[in-house]
């Protein structure tokens, strides 16, 4: 359609996070009284260059920039303390959002602010051998990131024209719990079987409109209640480590895209394993192996994924180190394949990238100092960040100070 065209899109972003939080503990007895306020402040700029030409003779050049501001004002209390032989802990978190956009594209200016209560409790009981259960419920909240919300028309591919939605709201989601840990065989089994339902779901949506152009964009489409289990499992044998764990869940979503009522059923997993063999006390050779569903949507399948390494290392007496690893050694390139379904048309895409490589490692201590990592206590895990998970959870993402 157009032979000589000639386009070339540069988006730059830059994601600056800024974190304030006090903490304070009292300890009333046996039991202990917390509370903490917290602030995070995100400003994000970005800035999108758009180049258009024609036998490589730019002759319409643009830039379109994109402010946006999220910030998050919380404040939380809980409370832990043991009644007979359990420990309890509850608490209450409130949150207040305020977001705020400006640019030169349509509706990318806006203000909007919304507020969130987010209860929760957990009961433990220890039992004999090292063994331990856990009921809780939580409800969480997590925002959509720049990827989600920025509204520049991605236009590199014509025919396929994508951008984000600045006026998503927040997923929602109530969540239930209930974990056990044991050591069977020598086996370390840790298992939490979860319910949880989540409103405003973010999803990818797909549109063709009156030029027979598809458009992809994100949307709040309606409601997801996934039930599964969270696993993970570690064993030592003679010289073999091994380990292995993965979320498996429902997707089980109802909602509205397009003004029509759309529903979608199946089943999510993420599993990975991993594992070394000490072959001397200075020979060792490890893998891992990550595979995840394919990601379903009210409107369809997106493409699954899996990666697989192999590796090995030698250690010397002089604090040297030499290593190889092998990603994909049996498969060259990755096939992705998705099925999307809409009003009046059905899409079907395959995609294919290199993904076999080669790595060498080398590494030499020397001197007596030992640089541990310091890690803060500071976790912001409240963003999206991709379309993954729709059936997923069980995981334990802290408590009530995870903003």
């Amino acid at each position: 359609l157009f032979p000589n065209r000639v386009e070339e899109i540069n988006n730059f972003g830059d994601n600056v996070e800024f974190t304030g939080q006090v903490d304070y503990v009292h300890p009333v007895g046996a039991a202990k009284i917390e509370v903490g306020a917290k602030t995070v402040i995100r400003n994000i700029d970005s800035d999108s260059e758009f180049l258009v030409g024609s036998d490589k003779i730019i002759d319409n050049a643009r830039s379109n920039i994109f402010l946006y501001d999220q910030n998050v004002y919380a404040g939380y209390a809980s409370y832990n303390f043991f009644f007979k032989k359990l420990n309890i802990v509850t608490g209450l978190r409130y949150e207040r959002t305020d977001i705020g956009g400006d640019g030169e594209f349509a509706g990318a200016t806006f203000t909007n602010g919304y507020d969130n209560f987010l209860p929760n409790i957990a009961i433990s009981k220890s039992l004999k051998n090292f063994r331990n259960l856990k009921i809780s419920y939580s409800k969480r909240i997590q925002r959509p990131s720049l990827r989600f919300i920025n509204p520049f028309r991605n236009t590199a591919d014509f025919g396929n024209i994508s951008f984000g939605d600045p006026t998503l709201q927040p997923e929602l989601t109530d969540q239930f719990e209930l974990g056990y840990n044991t050591n069977i065989l020598g086996a370390s089994i840790f298992a939490t079987g979860y319910y949880k339902i989540t409103s405003e779901i973010i999803e990818s949506i797909v549109q063709i409109d009156e030029n027979e152009i598809s458009e992809t964009t994100f949307s709040n489409v309606g409601t997801n209640k996934s039930v599964g289990v969270n696993l993970f499992i570690t064993k030592s044998v003679g010289r073999m480590t091994l380990r292995l764990g993965g979320d498996i869940g429902t997707y089980n979503a109802t909602g509205f895209v397009g003004g029509r009522e759309l529903s979608n059923s199946a089943i999510n997993y993420r599993i990975f394993t991993s594992g070394e063999y000490s072959i001397s006390g200075d020979f060792k050779a490890d893998y891992f192996g990550k595979f995840s569903a394919p990601r379903y949507t009210l409107q369809g399948r997106n493409p699954g994924f899996s990666m697989i390494g192999i590796g090995a290392r030698r250690d010397f007496k002089n604090k040297m180190s030499l290593g190889i690893r092998i990603i994909e050694p049996f498969e060259e390139f990755k096939n992705f394949d998705s099925e999307i379904e809409g009003d009046g048309f059905s899409q079907t895409s395959r995609f294919a990238i290199p993904f076999r490589s080669f790595g060498i490692s080398f590494s030499y201590k020397f001197g007596k100092v030992d640089f541990k990592e310091r890690r803060s206590k500071i976790r912001n895990t409240d963003q999206k960040q991709d379309e993954g998970g729709q059936g997923g959870g069980g995981q334990q993402q802290g408590g009530q100070r995870g903003s």
